[in-house]
């Protein structure tokens, strides 16, 4: 069936099925694009929660090894190292899942190379573990090197991991934006195109399938009028209004050609048929009239039914009938699709109609419906987009926050690890000099000893002499004791010999008096030699206490020297451990100025996003809905996000100083 073979109300049917088909597509379009827009968000939501949960990954790596070190200065605190490294271990290998979750195939294989060496991490850490109970320095620093060396390695892992990701969501941002633009192009394109293309249809439609063929009809009636009766009336092979008015003006032709076929005794009759003829001129003239105006879009203009004839009469109200009915239905439905036109929705068909008329009324209506439903959820999702990349921004401006905090923090760290290094540094010199000058000491001390050794042994040597004087004074007394007798018992011979002994007796008192005098002697020399003795030994008891205490002292300077000793090599390993923490301190400040930088322009990425949002908000709000508009979802607020509910940031801002001035209470 061809175009002209369709009733005129099919006609204007096709028309609107083609704005439906059109204003459907429109609609699709948005919707596929919008769904596009909101599934990149929230696959950019969910990488950045991963991202998060990365970085938690690697402050968990740098806590494990800062407590190495302390580990390692402090073996005895095995047991809560132990503890607190098997709760870091499995928060680590539960962030494995969260960050899996938004992994494409890249990032799940970056992530299966980080596995296999954070195993070797925690193999390392169980040898550390195994030998510090030992408390072999040498081991535990080997141990500890291993390990550090193992982080090393999970780190790097980690951050090519953390890098990949990054560019991933950069990527997947500019693909959003890129995609919000196109979805915007499509939408105003498609629409612009629905509406030219129905108002295209319906001015051609109208045009050569209504006003062309009624003019033509209109023109052959008037030849008929005029007595033409050879027109060909093609028109009555059409199957619409028009050829039902072609097949009537058919019938006229034919009486017509009967009237000019009678004879005389009927030309009466055929008078008559000349003023039904003039009758039918003057209505074929209105009606051309009516059709001419109509063609020029002025359905206002009727045709009179101020005729005698019933035929005419009917003819000029079914032309009447049919003139208001296009006039009504194509102004009710152009006001729509004018509506539609100028994005207000609300406006619908609202008159009284029976049959195909009605259907039109109600498929209309049915695409206006349908156009505001997909408005009204287009809305909604825009609003959510809106109001989710609102909470995301308030989430990354929380972050930045956060991070500059936590970067002044750490500087203020290093510079303090900066200032402590140097005051370690010169109190480990200090130690060194102090562990020098007891060395001497004990040097000094050692020498002051082997003095007091021979001072003591000289002492005892006197002792010993002493005691062989006095016994040779005994002896001496003793001689004079006897020669004292041996005087006593010559002066009694001499006595005895009379003159002849007295030369002999003067010889034995002289003898006699040198023998008292010796043996006098003799006895003041025993007092001073015992006397001598007494002092030395006095002296010896006190050269021996002396030398007691000076070995005492001997062994308190030497004690005193090893924990100089030990203090100054202590402080060169606290100086050298600190230059490493202060090294990895200044490696964190580094990382967070990085990702202070990654979080600003995350933050300017959610801006321009947000932005889109707003303009596709603007575009939607274009729509009138009227009383078919959906109530209006609540935008919602953002929740505040304080920083201390965020556990990996309150994890991360502690794990610095706090660790230090608390010891091991922070684990």
């Amino acid at each position: 069936m061809s175009l002209k073979d369709l009733p005129i109300l099919h006609k204007f049917l096709l028309t609107i099925l083609v704005m439906a088909i059109a204003a459907l597509a429109l609609g699709g379009v948005s919707w596929r694009e919008i769904t596009s827009l909101r599934d990149t968000m929230l696959t950019v939501g969910a990488k950045e929660e991963a991202a998060r949960e990365a970085m938690d990954l690697r402050m968990d790596i740098i806590a494990i090894s800062r407590m190495t070190y302390q580990l390692a200065r402090a073996p005895e605190r095995t047991e809560d190292f132990v503890a607190e490294a098997a709760r870091r271990t499995e928060e680590m290998r539960a962030r494995f899942p969260l960050i899996e979750a938004a992994a494409d195939a890249e990032e799940l294989r970056l992530l299966s190379d980080v596995k296999p060496v954070m195993d070797s991490y925690f193999g390392k850490i169980d040898a550390m573990l195994a030998v510090t109970p030992s408390g072999d320095a040498t081991r535990i620093t080997a141990a500890l090197d291993e390990a550090l060396a193992a982080q090393k390695v999970v780190t790097d892992t980690v951050k090519l991991y953390s890098a990949y990701s990054g560019e991933r969501m950069g990527s997947m941002r500019a693909e959003a934006e890129a995609g919000s633009n196109i979805a915007l192009v499509i939408v105003v394109t498609t629409a612009g195109i629905g509406i030219a293309l129905g108002l295209v249809l319906s001015i051609l439609i109208g045009r050569r399938a209504i006003v062309v063929p009624v003019k033509a009809l209109t023109g052959k009636m008037a030849l008929l009028a005029q007595g033409n009766l050879d027109v060909s009336i093609d028109e009555a092979a059409r199957r619409d209004e028009i050829g039902n008015m072609g097949r009537a003006v058919e019938v006229f032709r034919e009486n017509a050609r009967q009237i000019a076929a009678l004879s005389a005794e009927e030309k009466d009759r055929a008078k008559a048929l000349a003023d039904r003829a003039q009758v039918m001129d003057r209505l074929a003239t209105e009606v051309h009239t009516a059709v001419s105006a109509a063609g020029q879009g002025d359905f206002s203009y009727r045709v009179s039914e101020s005729f005698d004839d019933a035929g005419f009469k009917a003819i000029a109200t079914s032309v009447n009938g049919l003139i208001e009915t296009v006039d009504r239905g194509l102004q009710e439905s152009g006001a729509v699709m004018s509506a539609l036109a100028h994005a207000n929705l609300e406006p619908r068909v609202d008159g009284h109609y029976e049959g195909a008329f009605a259907r039109l009324k109600d498929d209309t209506n049915a695409v206006a419906d349908r156009l505001t439903e997909i408005v009204t959820r287009l809305r909604g999702t825009s609003r959510t987009l809106k109001t989710a990349t609102g909470e995301i921004l308030s989430g990354a401006n929380d972050l930045a926050e956060r991070t500059t905090r936590q970067a002044a923090t750490i500087e203020q760290t290093s510079a303090a690890m900066e200032q402590l290094a140097g005051t370690v540094q010169q109190n480990a010199k200090r130690a060194g000099d102090a562990s020098k000058a007891s060395g001497d000491l004990t040097r000094e001390a050692e020498h002051g000893g082997q003095v007091m050794a021979d001072t003591t042994a000289a002492m005892e040597r006197i002792s010993a002499s002493s005691a062989s004087i006095s016994n040779i004074i005994g002896l001496i007394d003793d001689i004079a004791f006897q020669t004292n007798l041996l005087a006593l018992n010559a002066s009694v011979e001499a006595a005895r010999a009379g003159e002849a002994g007295k030369g002999f007796a003067v010889v034995a008192v002289e003898v006699r008096r040198l023998a008292q005098s010796t043996a006098e002697a003799s006895r003041e020399v025993k007092q001073l030699v015992e006397q001598s003795a007494s002092e030395v030994a006095s002296g010896s008891r006190l050269v021996v206490d002396a030398a007691e205490k000076l070995t005492l002292m001997l062994d308190m300077a030497r004690s005193s020297h090893a924990l100089m000793d030990g203090i100054a090599r202590d402080s060169r390993e606290q100086a050298s451990a600190i230059d490493e923490v202060a090294i990895a301190v200044r490696q964190m400040d580094e990382m967070t100025q990085h990702n202070a930088a990654l979080v600003e322009e995350t933050n300017a990425a959610i801006e321009q996003t947000e932005g889109q949002a707003s303009e596709l908000d603007r575009i939607v709000d274009i729509f009138r809905l009227g009383g078919h508009e959906a109530a209006p979802q609540a935008k919602a607020q953002p929740a505040p996000r304080p920083i201390a509910k965020s556990p990996s940031v309150a994890r991360y801002l502690s794990a610095g100083n706090a660790a230090i001035s608390a010891d091991w209470d922070e684990f």
